[in-house]
């Protein structure tokens, strides 16, 4: 992220041509940390969001809407009472650093017209929105935040203190209040520093990726030192909205960095830049957040349920010997006349082992028929176990077959996505049931994935095991296609026609097998059976089925080929 003073310093100058002149309209508070003003300006209605959470702090125009509560914060209401209907008269940014001032007039709680500065200190966590009266000797009305003394020493930001700005750094200069001569001067002194990439230290609102753009222009370009602070200062008039991209990171600046390599694209404002950059960035926060959770719960499951069916296997094998138990108890009974109660040990004949010595072990305490029964004991006890543990395996393997397939969907999933997983894995009994949670369901769910073939034929993807079942055994015609990887944890894809062609199901073979686990493999086994010989067995798990009849196809899906399909 790079919402330095020149990123600030630049979104200003856009936001003053959108806004000055403009009338609030409407405010609202959707979040604790989060304002939106209504702006109407020649005929257009602008939306500008402030943020100040310690990490997305930000000031920009959205189209986004977000959810209002019923009743608005106290903050909200007191801007309303004081800034709805105002004009802003001005928009202007504090020195070289992340504080915007909006002036804007206003009526008091008599009515009469005033003058109120907004101001907005982006400023990590020391983000604040301030609503101020100038003409009252810079009073405070009310802050978004309050700061008590004991926070802050420097400062009281609480209603009815006097609103003083952040203190400077006094080694910082702001050069764009130098004349060209001081700023060759300055450029000159600092010379060094610039070249070394540590000129943030010194020059008010220059952040690190910036900094180290006056080092690639010295060193790489052979820039003077001068024109190395003209080259960043120039574009402000003209800037070039740009987002780099590096792996899973994402940087963006007010213009073009010649630090960063081909992997960027450019913005036609800042606004859209900035609008776009926080919603993928917030939005991957909340993915990792919400899938990590689920993933830590699933993987935990897992590993138990593996060490379940170790245990599972030792008992088999124990439990393996019930024949045995029973050839005993049998023995002992058909010889009984040979054996006397005090005998430890016996050798009988084993009839189905052509008469060979069988040697059996006796409990001296009991009689032979005794010790006979409590051979029979025995083998039905292990008889049983048996049983038991053949359905415990079953439904242990079953139970992480319906994991594994979860864990694949959260991977592949959006945000809204993960939230239909954690209501599936709550409604199985995995999760605990907010009941406050459960009224907050969305009623209207994420709807299935949807491609098109080269043919034109519309081809559907679940994405996740509820919509699966859904899409399977509710909403696909019987003589529609169903396509799922062999043996693999993956979605479920339906084909709506009754006769697509090989290319077709190629394709869609294709989309099965990369949304699957086996997404990043070559020659993937996929079935695929008209929806008519579909069945899922009373009480299993969401997305299981079975099915006969299938025609096994192998292939290898390409990310490329799979966007090439999407609708």
């Amino acid at each position: 992220m790079a919402f330095d003073g020149f990123f600030t310093r630049s979104m200003v100058n856009e936001l003053k041509e959108e806004l000055v002149g403009g009338r609030i309209s409407k405010i609202y508070q959707p979040y604790e940390q989060e304002i939106q003003l209504i702006v109407r300006n020649n005929r257009t209605n602008h939306r500008l969001h402030a943020s100040i959470h310690p990490v997305y702090y930000r000031l920009h125009l959205t189209d986004e809407k977000p959810n209002n509560p019923k009743q608005a914060p106290m903050f909200a209401m007191l801007l309303r009472k004081h800034l709805e209907s105002s004009q802003i008269l001005d928009f202007e940014q504090i020195d070289n650093d992340r504080i915007i001032r909006i002036t804007a007039t206003g009526r008091d709680e008599f009515g009469d017209l005033h003058k109120f500065h907004l101001y907005f200190e982006l400023m990590g966590r020391h983000s604040n929105i301030v609503l101020v009266n100038p003409d009252d000797n810079n009073k405070i009305i009310d802050c978004i935040k309050h700061v008590p003394a004991y926070q802050n020493t420097y400062r009281l930001l609480l209603p009815g203190a006097e609103y003083r700005l952040p203190p400077k750094q006094d080694d910082q200069v702001n050069i764009f209040e130098l004349s060209q001569a001081d700023l060759m001067t300055f450029a000159s002194r600092h010379a060094q520093d610039l070249s070394s990439g540590k000129s943030s230290k010194f020059i008010q609102g220059l952040g690190r990726e910036a900094a180290n753009s006056f080092k690639y222009w010295i060193n790489d370009e052979g820039h003077t030192p001068y024109n190395a602070l003209r080259e960043l200062m120039d574009p402000v008039s003209t800037p070039q909205p740009t987002l780099h991209e590096s792996g899973d990171k994402m940087h963006f600046y007010y213009r073009d960095l010649p630090i960063w390599d081909n992997s960027r694209r450019h913005y036609d404002n800042l606004s859209e830049l900035v609008d776009y950059y926080y919603y993928q960035k917030v939005r991957l926060d909340r993915v990792n957040q919400v899938s990590g959770d689920l993933i830590n719960k699933l993987e935990q499951i897992l590993k138990r349920n593996q060490n379940k069916l170790k245990n599972l296997e030792k008992d088999r094998q124990t439990a393996s010997s019930a024949d045995e138990y029973k050839l005993k108890g049998e023995l002992i009974n058909a010889y009984m006349y040979q054996i006397n109660k005090g005998d430890k040990i016996v050798e009988l004949e084993n009839y189905y082992d052509d008469n060979n010595l069988i040697e059996v072990t006796l409990d001296p305490r009991l009689t032979p028929n005794e010790n006979s029964q409590k051979y029979y004991k025995k083998y039905a006890k292990y008889r049983d176990s048996l049983k038991y543990i053949d359905r415990q395996e079953r439904i242990t393997k079953e139970e992480n077959d319906y994991l594994e397939s979860v864990l694949v969907q959260i991977e592949q999933a959006d945000i809204e996505d993960l939230m239909d997983i954690r209501h599936e894995l709550e409604d199985q009994g995995y999760f605990f049931k907010n009941k406050k949670n459960q009224k907050k369901r969305q009623q209207t769910k994420s709807k299935p994935r949807q491609y098109v073939s080269s043919d034109g034929v519309l081809i559907y993807v679940g994405r996740n095991n509820k919509q699966n079942d859904e899409l399977s055994m509710k909403k696909a015609s019987k003589n529609h296609w169903w396509f799922h990887t062999k043996d693999i944890p993956g979605s479920h894809v339906i084909v709506l026609s009754d006769q697509p062609s090989d290319q077709t199901k190629t394709e869609a073979a294709e989309i099965a097998a990369f949304y699957s686990k086996s997404r990043s493999s070559a020659n993937v086994p996929v079935d695929t059976v008209q929806v008519k010989n579909l069945r899922k067995p009373n009480g299993a798990k969401p997305g299981y089925v079975i099915y006969e009849g299938q025609e096994t196809l192998f292939v290898t899906p390409k990310e490329s080929v799979i966007k090439q399909l999407e609708k």
